[in-house]
């Protein structure tokens, strides 16, 4: 009978692991880098500027660049058996419900982190050290 137990135990699906959370905070993260882009270039579209056409060329660069890190997050994502399946944004934050091979977990980030956060990556895709003024 115990070998029966054990046998049942090396069925059960891995835990979640740091690498698993890490890979939905990346997503959440690049979503809202994505997000900011989008709103930015339209602003830009709309605004007097004399040469709008190469701050959007420029800032549609950047999207491109984060929609495919995104992509192979979400790759990445899907093979080790995690799927966001709820994503709600309000004042205080985003949580994000995910499944992670078969157990349901919950992520949470608070705006001034993710706002931070997002501003750091979207400083990386610039170039731009946001910490400088």
């Amino acid at each position: 009978m115990p070998s029966q137990k054990i046998l049942n135990h090396k069925n059960k699906a891995p835990l979640p692991s740091a690498e698993d959370a890490g890979l939905i905070k990346i997503c959440v993260l690049l979503t809202l880098v994505l997000d900011v882009l989008e709103r930015d270039i339209r602003i830009i579209h709309t605004s007097p500027l004399k040469m709008p056409d190469l701050y959007v060329r420029s800032l549609t660069g950047v999207q491109q660049r984060v929609a495919v890190q995104l992509a192979e997050t979400k790759a990445r994502m899907k093979t080790l058996g995690v799927k966001i399946y709820s994503e709600i944004r309000n004042h205080e934050g985003v949580e994000v419900l995910y499944v992670c091979r078969g157990y349901q977990r919950r992520f949470f980030m608070l705006s001034s982190f993710a706002r931070s956060e997002v501003r750091r990556n979207l400083g990386h895709y610039l170039g731009i050290d946001p910490t400088q003024d």
